[in-house]
């Protein structure tokens, strides 16, 4: 299963009895089918680098927003789940957006055409002693 992040990002006024409801559904979600939640982190309240418009008004009337609460998790998932999450993050009333990143692992990256060995490319040019001889 591939490493996932995702990056919520919520009303500033959400309360914590609603988040920690919000956050327990999410990890119940992914655990029903087979992932692992590896962590989930409060990044606190910052302003955002443009104004946000909910589709909706808030139960005060506010649609705009130029601060959001951040929230990270990182999890190992199926795709399919995914659209189960997204699907439960879009009826969620606190919710302004939400991004999923697939997060590369090793094996990925080694896998890439464009990854170079840096231990390769020194053998091959010659920059190193070939064998224990030359150093001496």
């Amino acid at each position: 299963m591939p490493l996932y992040q995702q990056i919520i990002v919520c009303l500033p006024g959400y309360d914590k009895s609603g988040l920690v409801k919000l956050f327990r559904k999410h990890a119940k979600l992914i655990q029903k089918s087979g992932g692992v939640v590896r962590a989930i982190e409060h990044n606190g309240v910052r302003p955002l680098p443009e104004r946000a418009r909910r589709k909706y008004p808030t139960r005060e009337g506010e649609r705009y927003f130029w601060e959001a609460r951040y929230v990270s998790t990182f999890f190992d998932a199926n795709p399919r789940t995914l659209v189960d999450i997204g699907r439960m993050l879009r009826t969620e009333d606190g919710i302004l957006r939400f991004f999923t990143l697939k997060r590369p692992t090793a094996k990925d990256r080694v896998a890439s055409k464009n990854y170079r060995n840096p231990f390769k490319e020194s053998v091959e040019s010659g920059s190193k002693a070939s064998s224990i001889e030359e150093l001496d």
